[in-house]
């Protein structure tokens, strides 16, 4: 009874490190009681399918594909992390409990007389020193995991993943084969030595192709953060052309302004009141209203950005309702007229495939040391019912998932938030951007 409680302790302590490992590793969806609704079931469903497995056979074999099974369905419903993520991750835990295993009863067989499968079976001191170098090795791997990854998430391409899937998959076919060898085989210092040789490439194989696709991903990071460096460039480029567009039509405004002045004046001097009147309003119309400014913010990038969208709005017969009353000069110039290029550009692309009721909507305003950015446009029907990934429909796939990836770099960035919803007919992105406590004494000025 008592060997039957240290099994079934061991199991406990490897399935809640198993557990506990892959949710610090992928991180929890949600916060609140969710989360440890799902860590429980998922150690609770391991717990219990080991306990069942050890019952039946004392090796799973291909069987033992039930646990990481387990491991990408716990996943899927409660953390973070692509598919290929989530799956790779599975496989490397179950892994790391396969090679500390064999690799502990193929070592404790090689310095002892006992076969593997009697270190398996049969209790007592033997048996108990494989439960503990076997659980310590396994805690101590994981343990180094988490410290290597240090919050820095796989960034792969399909290919890439497929090929790490494809390393680990034939490492643990490898090391089923090896086990059902070592079971099978008389306990000769000779099948031992192969048995350790063996594992110890396994591992070393394994260890390698880990480092390989870390630094793969991290070349794929920075080639992202280039990629996000160039798009900012290019907007700045563009406010700056908007700018200089602005300033040129204002010169040549404030240089006509002599000849339409007189032009009035010479109709209201000739008694010609009405044809003055409509001279002044086609002027107005044609010339004054196209050369100002339509927003005036403290901002000159967010006045050109979003001025610069006003002009592409009143082409395409898009109303842009806008109300900006929040603090805009508490964040960085450069950020927040690349996050709003973004986004009004995205809504603009959407509303440009409407034939009527095209409208967008966009508030700035301040809440609770926040600068709320709310943009909405309008929709005929869901998107996210369509689409709930938001996955791009366009050729240029790589440009436009550059742009998503900029507005949650920003966002993560500046210790944000994001949420996109759907409500009365209207697509909505709600991004709060936290601003500096040091600046909170300014106050709001309204725009409009």
């Amino acid at each position: 009874m008592m060997w039957l409680l240290i099994e079934y302790l061991a199991t406990f302590i490897q399935c809640f490190v198993s557990t506990e490992f892959v949710s610090r590793y992928l991180g929890f969806k949600r916060e609140g009681q969710s989360r440890y609704i799902g860590f429980m079931a998922a150690f609770g469903v391991q717990f219990g399918a080991t306990l069942i497995m050890n019952r039946i056979t004392i090796f799973e074999g291909v069987a033992g594909l039930i646990y990481p099974g387990i491991v990408v369905l716990y996943g899927i419903f409660f953390l973070n992390g692509s598919i290929y993520e989530k799956i790779v991750i599975a496989c490397i835990d179950n892994g790391l409990k396969m090679i500390t295993g064999i690799s502990v009863l193929t070592l404790i067989s090689y310095i002892s007389p006992l076969e593997v499968t009697n270190l398996i079976t049969k209790p007592g001191i033997n048996r108990f020193i494989v439960l503990i170098m076997a659980q310590s090795s396994y805690f101590f791997l994981t343990r180094m995991l988490l410290r290597l990854q240090k919050n820095n998430k796989f960034s792969l391409s399909i290919m890439e993943w497929i090929a790490i899937l494809s390393v680990f998959i034939t490492s643990f076919a490898a090391g089923v084969l090896v086990f059902e060898i070592l079971i099978t085989s008389p306990n000769t210092k000779q099948n031992g030595s192969y048995g350790i040789l063996i594992l110890l490439c396994l591992i070393l194989i394994n260890v390698l192709c880990y480092y390989i696709f870390v630094k793969i991903s991290a070349k794929n990071k920075e080639r992202l953060k280039y990629s996000l460096m160039e798009l900012r460039l290019k907007e700045q480029e563009k406010n700056l052309i908007g700018m200089k567009q602005s300033y040129e039509e204002i010169r040549k405004l404030r240089h006509d302004m002599k000849n339409y002045i007189e032009c009035a004046v010479t109709l209201l001097h000739n008694g010609k009141e009405s044809e003055a009147e409509n001279y002044l309003s086609t002027l107005m119309e044609s010339k004054i209203s196209f050369g100002t400014q339509i927003v005036l913010t403290k901002s000159d990038a967010v006045n050109a950005v979003i001025n610069s969208k006003l002009a592409v709005c009143k082409k395409n017969n898009i109303a842009l309702h806008y109300e900006i009353t929040g603090s805009i000069e508490l964040l960085p110039e450069l950020d927040l007229s690349i996050l709003l290029a973004n986004l009004l550009d995205n809504a603009i692309e959407a509303s440009m495939k409407l034939k009527e009721e095209r409208k967008i909507s966009l508030n700035i305003y301040n809440e609770r040391g926040y600068i709320v950015i709310l943009i909405s446009n309008y929709i005929k029907e869901s998107v996210l019912n369509k689409n709930p990934h938001l996955h791009t429909t366009k050729k240029d796939k790589l440009q436009h998932g550059v742009g998503s990836l900029s507005i949650k770099d920003i966002v993560n960035k500046h210790n944000g938030m994001i949420n996109i919803y759907e409500k009365n007919q209207y697509f909505t992105v709600d991004i709060w951007l936290k601003y500096s406590t040091e600046n909170e004494g300014i106050p709001n000025v309204p725009y409009a």
